[in-house]
């Protein structure tokens, strides 16, 4: 699954599979530290080791919540990579079992009953302390954590929606509570931004993903067909099944940018408005490039990005007016 921030290279490149699962365990005697700041450095270093469509804890977020950012990144980043298919030599049963293990925590964390010394949950209870965020959105990420360990190709779009609301819009959520922008409204919104963006990530990924054994596309738009099963489908086919998930995209994105002129600060107008003009990037890229997208990962252009950055400074500004 990817959340929050997209196409990230995966942290156990940088930790072995014994130091990744020490990261979730209740302390961490190779990675102990001695106080709550050194923590929250540990999640920081955390998020520079991956290379991110958009960033994470950037300049556009205020100084003083840019530690929890991080802290987030780290406990969705780690997770998100135990749950990673196939790229850790350990069984599905492990696999839950440290989701478990991780849910049991996180929940300690709330609580404000954590003592032990492991970084990320000294982090992230020192956040929820601060922030007052809410403990939901987290348990909602580790169920579509826990349904990749056990990945059925969707049937219909239906699913896929159902899958996102546990694997993308929560982290909107988040944002939100972070920033003190929760409402109705806004969070419809940010649903919209946050699905769109978990399409736009299945889009560009369908190669990555077919090779690690997973079709996000709807059997209902591929004829029943399952790519990663090296089954073969009509470019004609493929094509119309693309062009669903672009224009369900595209209106997401679309309906979703209203969220921008409901933000409270100028730094989060922006933070949000990059996010979109970079979900709308990679979906244009992904459509430029459909010829390429069942043998090679597509990547934003540096050109794209700094189109990209220039729409985003122009959809905050027009959102005053």
């Amino acid at each position: 699954m990817r959340v929050f921030f997209y196409s990230m290279q995966k942290i156990h490149h940088w930790f072995s599979l014994q130091e990744l699962i020490e990261l979730i365990e209740y302390n961490s005697p190779a990675f102990k530290v001695n106080s709550i700041e050194e923590s929250y450095l540990f999640c920081l270093n955390i998020t520079k080791m991956h290379y991110e469509n958009f960033p994470v804890a950037s300049i556009c977020i205020p100084k003083h919540i840019r530690k929890f950012t991080a802290a987030i990144y780290s406990y969705s980043r780690i997770a998100d990579d135990i749950a990673d298919e196939g790229s850790l030599e350990i069984t599905v049963e492990q696999q839950l079992y440290y989701l478990q293990m991780m849910e049991n925590h996180i929940r300690i964390c709330y609580s404000q009953e954590y003592t032990g010394d492991n970084p990320l949950w000294i982090a992230m209870q020192d956040m929820f302390n601060q922030t007052k965020i809410t403990l939901n959105p987290f348990l909602q990420l580790l169920v579509a954590f826990r349904q990749d360990c056990v990945f059925i190709q969707p049937e219909t779009m239906k699913e896929i929606e159902e899958y996102c609301s546990y694997s993308a819009n929560p982290v909107g959520d988040i944002v939100l509570q972070l920033h003190g922008n929760k409402n109705e409204t806004t969070i419809e919104l940010s649903n919209c931004i946050c699905t769109g963006l978990q399409l736009a990530n299945f889009l560009q990924d369908i190669y990555i993903d077919k090779k690690n054994g997973r079709t996000y596309i709807p059997k209902e738009f591929l004829h029943g067909v399952s790519l990663h099963n090296d089954a073969i489908i009509s470019e004609d086919d493929f094509n119309k099944a693309f062009d669903i998930m672009y224009t369900y995209t595209k209106e997401l994105f679309e309906k979703g940018s209203q969220l921008v002129s409901h933000l409270h600060t100028f730094r989060l107008r922006c933070e949000i408005a990059l996010i979109i003009e970079g979900g709308n990037a990679i979906l244009e890229t992904t459509k430029a490039h459909r010829k390429e997208l069942l043998s090679k990962k597509v990547s934003l252009s540096l050109s794209r990005i700094i189109i990209t950055a220039s729409k985003a400074l122009i959809r905050v500004l027009t959102s005053y007016s």
